[in-house]
């Protein structure tokens, strides 16, 4: 992939809304237990009946909180939610929509094989796009591959099923539209990074004992300051925040995330949806 920088509506020299000095995407992957059962997966182990109650912690407790820190903040979010996740806990995506969120494809299962063929990412996008679309009545309009996976077919499959966006890339601070063969494609990319992402702190499991992390809030939260700090001087960038109610959903996790989106209100941040901020991009687009 490439990406131009125009200097108007990507790179450095964006200009968003109300002179912002930088755009703030808070997202949530709801993916209840199939993070868990999908990592094993991808490391040839099998999970636990405790660690899978871990993953149930966001829709029984975790979600609640995350829906009633955004409101208290007026706040709009972007969700990534399987499939499956609609399906088995369909009240809580509806909880989703009635609060005014955005709701994104982020797989069925929350597959993240690394060798699958387009058919299979086809069929994977045909069955969690229903699942969705029976819920939010709506197709979705963007994408976020499980464990950031995605596939050299895929910005184009996006493109054919009519998705504005993904956010799987790590490579830059701010968005941009992704380039086949020298030429634009009208798919924006919104990077993110696991520096933003609480996995990269919180997420503990017996399976895998190279993630049992736990890192004080304390930390984890002066980390997140101090990127958005950089990003905020610069100026006109991105900022994602990759967050996941059965993780931040904890009681003194999601006080201070509350305390975090109130300071980013206050420097300067424009904070909504990544469909908001991916048609911004898109229609100021200079090809």
């Amino acid at each position: 992939m490439s990406y131009k920088i125009d200097g108007r509506t990507n790179g450095p020299f964006i200009t968003w809304p109300g002179n912002s000095r930088i755009a703030v995407m808070i997202t949530f992957d709801f993916d209840a237990e199939f993070l868990r059962i999908s990592r094993a997966v991808s490391k040839g182990t099998t999970i636990g009946f405790s660690d899978y109650s871990r993953g149930q912690y966001g829709p029984h407790e975790g979600l609640k909180r995350c829906l009633d820190i955004l409101e208290l903040h007026n706040v709009k979010s972007t969700f990534f939610v399987p499939g499956i996740v609609a399906e088995r806990y369909g009240r809580q995506v509806e909880s989703i929509c009635e609060h005014g969120h955005e709701i994104a494809c982020h797989g069925y299962m929350h597959e993240s094989k690394k060798d699958i063929t387009k058919e299979e990412e086809t069929e994977i996008l045909e069955k969690s796009e229903t699942a969705l679309m029976s819920i939010t009545g709506k197709h979705p309009v963007g994408h976020r591959g499980p464990q950031s996976v995605i596939h050299a077919f895929t910005p184009e499959l996006l493109l054919e099923r009519g998705y504005l966006y993904s956010s799987s890339m790590k490579d830059c601070d701010w968005a941009y539209l992704w380039e086949k063969e020298g030429k634009s494609l009208p798919l924006v990319e919104l990077p993110c990074d696991i520096t933003m992402d609480d996995f990269t702190y919180f997420y503990f499991t017996f399976s895998d004992p190279a993630v049992r992390s736990m890192y004080t809030n304390r930390e984890v939260f002066g980390n997140w300051k101090a990127e958005f700090d950089g990003l905020t001087e610069e100026g006109n960038k991105i900022f994602i925040l990759k967050l996941h109610p059965q993780m931040i959903g904890r009681a003194s996790r999601i006080s201070a995330l509350g305390r975090f989106i109130a300071y980013m209100k206050s420097h300067g941040a424009w904070i909504t949806t990544c469909e908001e901020v991916a048609r911004y991009v898109k229609g100021g687009f200079v090809s």
